[in-house]
């Protein structure tokens, strides 16, 4: 069986670093069963390749998904190990997640709704991706709503348009089988909640080539992952891998867990705004009340938070500090004057605003039992009674 040139780039970085790693020959489709003994078998090359940019291993020769899936013979439910390690599945993420009645739950290559079944028992609600026509009517029958579509952008908008965004996206020995890996990952951004999460099961390669099971390799399973290309295909995108888990079913199965990347500018951005608005809102407000607010620390942090909150003396009376080369000196731009610690005792205020919040600790029990309410402003405004 001779190995042939990759007739494709990688389909995870778009490396031409492609080279033959193994070949089985020319075979017909594992699943295309004959309906009698003289029908002959279309057949086409099965073979590895490995990417040497990020070590991704995929088959040479991608066949037509219509060919394999429109009309699909492999039914999980007639196995009760099957239907078992569903309902594991379905506990292990409820209980992870911490799902609750009426989340969505969307599967894709939903087969027969056998793993929405059991989201459905625990409550939630439950749609079915699935492009075999004959499965997709299998799980309708079930009461399962199902799409009958190959998942991509517009199937994902179809479901968001009609039941909303899911918390929680499944694909059960799907994943493998995806060759737009790329656009399926975008179908997976319009699908998912903010806070949702992407889980898929696929065969593990690890055990594939440890316990040389090359009988796994067939051209329904395009891809065979290892963390480094599965790396690679979220890098640049809006997710990041949370977590791997492993599974001893299928002879050793990888399961992932994909989150949103937080989108840390866009959240730190907000909460400086959250910052201000709250200070200057307790501050006018306790000035109104007509207690006397300080500052404690003249910290050059201190002088970037005073004059972007916009706190001048008309709401800070003055800033004590026990640095003596600071004291009796003015902040700049706000121009609040700085006095000795001591100065507390003899000007006592109501309310500390503790702008060496990095200290707050040592401050807070230096001045503990003087009846000041204290104010630390990071990481987000909170309040301490004295």
């Amino acid at each position: 069986m001779g190995l042939k040139m990759p007739e494709r780039d990688c389909r995870v970085c778009g490396s031409n670093e492609v080279y033959p790693m193994f070949s089985l020959g020319e075979q017909p489709l594992a699943n295309g069963l004959l309906e009698c003994q003289d029908q002959e078998s279309p057949i086409y090359p099965l073979q590895l390749d490995k990417c040497n940019h990020c070590s991704l291993i995929q088959l040479s020769h991608v066949v037509p998904k219509e060919k394999m899936f429109n009309n699909y013979l492999y039914i999980p439910s007639v196995s009760k190990t099957n239907l078992a390690h569903f309902d594991r599945i379905a506990c292990l993420t409820t209980d992870r997640l911490g799902l609750i009645n009426d989340d969505l739950i969307v599967d894709i290559g939903s087969n027969d709704g056998s793993l929405l079944q059991a989201f459905k028992r625990r409550g939630m609600r439950t749609v079915g991706i699935e492009p075999a026509n004959n499965l997709a009517k299998i799980a309708r029958d079930k009461g399962i709503d199902t799409l009958n579509n190959y998942f991509n952008q517009k199937a994902a908008k179809r479901v968001v348009d009609r039941y909303g965004n899911a918390k929680l996206v499944t694909a059960i020995n799907v994943f493998a089988h995806i060759d737009d890996l790329h656009g399926f990952v975008r179908g997976l951004d319009t699908l998912l909640d903010y806070d949702g999460v992407f889980f898929a099961q696929f065969p593990d390669v690890r055990n594939l080539l440890k316990e040389n099971q090359f009988d796994t390799i067939y051209h329904e399973h395009l891809s065979y992952f290892t963390y480094e290309p599965l790396h690679h295909l979220f890098s640049n995108t809006n997710f990041e891998l949370e977590n791997f888990t492993s599974d001893n079913v299928h002879g050793g199965s990888m399961q992932i867990w994909v989150r949103r990347r937080p989108n840390l500018l866009a959240d730190f951005l907000e909460g400086v705004e959250d910052i201000k608005y709250n200070l200057v809102q307790r501050l006018e407000e306790e000035k109104k009340q007509g207690r006397k607010i300080v500052g404690f620390g003249a910290a050059a942090k201190g002088t970037v938070l005073l004059n972007y909150c916009g706190l001048g003396r008309d709401i800070i009376d003055y800033i004590a500090d026990g640095t003596p080369y600071k004291q009796n000196k003015f902040i700049p731009g706000v121009k609040i004057p700085i006095y000795p610690e001591e100065h507390l005792l003899e000007d006592p205020p109501n309310t500390v605003l503790i702008l060496a919040w990095n200290f707050k600790d040592e401050i807070i029990n230096k001045l503990k039992g003087r009846g000041y309410d204290f104010i630390v402003p990071i990481p987000k405004v909170e309040v301490i009674s004295g």
